[in-house]
């Protein structure tokens, strides 16, 4: 049997979804981890273009934006796109409803998990100590 075997989609462990359980809330919200096309597209999204020095477009990077997207996305349950859920926040758009129904702490914490979840959770201090190793 080859080594590639392992890869097979088969023969792959599905990631588990995680809880959360926030204080303000008598439920535990659902998050799952990402792929990394998914995280692409997001990524994607995420630059805007920005008059620059002399008049140049620049392409700029929207970190606030790209955290909200992945956590966004990365949200099971409650479904951010249902419409009865919007409507109690008086919003349309998952991202709104996220913005709406999150304070700024529990977003930070959904972040923290989400990166944790999806296997992102490098610093810069550890990516120095790697790079000089």
């Amino acid at each position: 049997m080859s080594k590639f075997k392992a890869f097979m989609k088969g023969n792959v462990k599905e990631a588990e979804n995680v809880s959360l359980k926030l204080d303000r809330f008598d439920e535990a919200i659902v998050l799952r981890p990402l792929s990394s096309g998914e995280a692409d597209a997001i990524s994607d999204r995420c630059y805007k273009n920005k008059l620059g020095r002399k008049g140049k477009q620049e392409r700029v990077f929207d970190v606030v934006r790209y955290n909200r997207e992945i956590c966004v996305a990365s949200m099971v349950y409650p479904d951010l796109n249902d419409s009865e859920l919007q409507d109690s926040y008086g919003v349309r758009g998952a991202d709104k409803l996220y913005n709406e129904i999150f304070y700024l702490g529990e977003a930070t914490q959904i972040l923290e998990k989400v990166t944790e979840l999806s296997e992102i959770d490098v610093t810069l201090d550890e990516e120095i100590e790697e790079a000089k190793n």
